[in-house]
Formats: C-alpha cells, sequence, structure tokens
C-alpha cells in the first residue's frame, strides 16, 4: 500500500478545516465590526449632510431601539460563535460550551425576531425583503432544529443545524464587501442604496448558505466513512 495513498485524504482534511476556520474568523471579524460600527453610527446620526452613508445612518437612526436589538445580539453572536467550533473546548470544557450554545441561542431568537420586524421597513424595498424574510425564517427554523436535536442527545444532527444557522447568519457579513463593491462602482453604474442593497443581500445570503450546504455534506461522518473506506480499498 502506498502511503502516500493515506496521508494525501487527511493532509487534504487539514486544509480544508483551516479554510473554514480562516473564512469564519474573517466573516466573524466582518460582522463585528459591520455591528460596531451601526452601534456608533446611531449615536452619531444627524440631519446633516447629503451622502448615502449619512442617509442610511438617518434611516436606522430613526428606529434606533428595534436596530439595538438586532445588532447588539449579532455583535454578541459572532463573538461567541467561533468557540462552539473548537473541539478541544467541547471535551475539556462542556460546561462552558453548553453555557456560551444557550447565550447563543437567546442571541439567535432575538436576531431573528428583530430581523423579521426591521423586514417591514427595508432599505433595499421588496427584493431586500424577501431576502431577509426568507432567511430570518430559516435561520430561526435551523436554531429551533438545532436546540431539538441537541435536547435528544442527536449529536451529529445538532451540529448540521448548528453549522446551517451560522452560515445564515454571518451572510450578512458576506453582504458588506458586495455592498462595498456596490457603492465603490456607483458613480458608475448609476445605482443607489435602495436599489442594490436587495440584490446584495441575495448574493451574500446565497453565497454563505450554499458555502454552508456544501461544508455540511463534506463533514457528514457517513459521507467521510465512506470516502476513507474507498481510499483503503485503492490502497
Amino acid at each position: 500500500m502506498d502511503s502516500d495513498s493515506l496521508t494525501s485524504p487527511a493532509l487534504h482534511g487539514t486544509i480544508r478545516y483551516r479554510r473554514f476556520w480562516v473564512v469564519l474568523i474573517l466573516l466573524c471579524t466582518i460582522g463585528a465590526a459591520a455591528a460596531a460600527r451601526r452601534l456608533f453610527a446611531l449615536d452619531a446620526a444627524s440631519s446633516s449632510g447629503l451622502s448615502p452613508f449619512a442617509t442610511l445612518d438617518l434611516h436606522f437612526a430613526g428606529r434606533a431601539e428595534l436596530t439595538r436589538l438586532h445588532v447588539v445580539p449579532s455583535l454578541l453572536f459572532v463573538l461567541l460563535v467561533p468557540l462552539q467550533f473548537v473541539s478541544r473546548l467541547r471535551q475539556s470544557r462542556p460546561r462552558l460550551h453548553r453555557w456560551t450554545g444557550r447565550v447563543l441561542l437567546g442571541c439567535t431568537l432575538l436576531i431573528g425576531l428583530s430581523a423579521l420586524r426591521l423586514s417591514a421597513s427595508p432599505v433595499g424595498g421588496l427584493a431586500e425583503s424577501t431576502a431577509t424574510v426568507l432567511f430570518g425564517c430559516l435561520f430561526l427554523f435551523s436554531a429551533a432544529k438545532a436546540w431539538w436535536h441537541i435536547k435528544n442527545r442527536r449529536v451529529a444532527l445538532h451540529r448540521e443545524w448548528a453549522t446551517r444557522m451560522v452560515a445564515i447568519a454571518l451572510g450578512v457579513a458576506t453582504t458588506r464587501p458586495v455592498m462595498g463593491l456596490f457603492f465603490a462602482t456607483s458613480r458608475f453604474t448609476g445605482l443607489t442604496p435602495q436599489e442594490f442593497f436587495g440584490p446584495a443581500m441575495w448574493i451574500g445570503f446565497l453565497s454563505t448558505w450554499l458555502a454552508g450546504e456544501a461544508w455540511i455534506s463534506y463533514t457528514r461522518p457517513h459521507r467521510r466513512s465512506v470516502s476513507t473506506s474507498a481510499v483503503r480499498t485503492a490502497g
């Protein structure tokens, strides 16, 4: 048996897990920066200035309490969620893992419900509203499924639905670079935030959700055991 036939899949898996962590930390960082910026803007927003950013800040400042109810738990969510994927923490500090999980569940409820409420008056009109309502409902459903499975000690299914929930939540972070691209090219395209916020939301949520589904499929125990058996058979 060629030793490379066994080490290569293991190395490939390690590289994929490293990429997963890079993407997770990057999106959490973007999400934390966006949440912190929005909280600052709520206090700093004023009627002066006619820039698109000032207009957006005024839009959210008009619903400051609801926006804070959405942004504060979102900030806590992106700060805590990486801990749920640290296997050493799950094994060595199970109580801490469960505690952070409960905090995240509470954040999830506040994030999802406030997002649905904010969808009633979106910046990007119907296109944005349909995206936030659809993925907001899927976010809450995934959280409920994750809670149900862990309550019934179905750990593998719990992790799948928790991963799905996180992927959907981090779709908001993915929309930020997309919106940045739209903002940067607005002088050439003539598009306003009201026109590109909807497409940006759909692009961000869909791309991160699909990436999450691909990761769930890759890490599913049955698929990995079959893949390992196939490698050994070939060797």
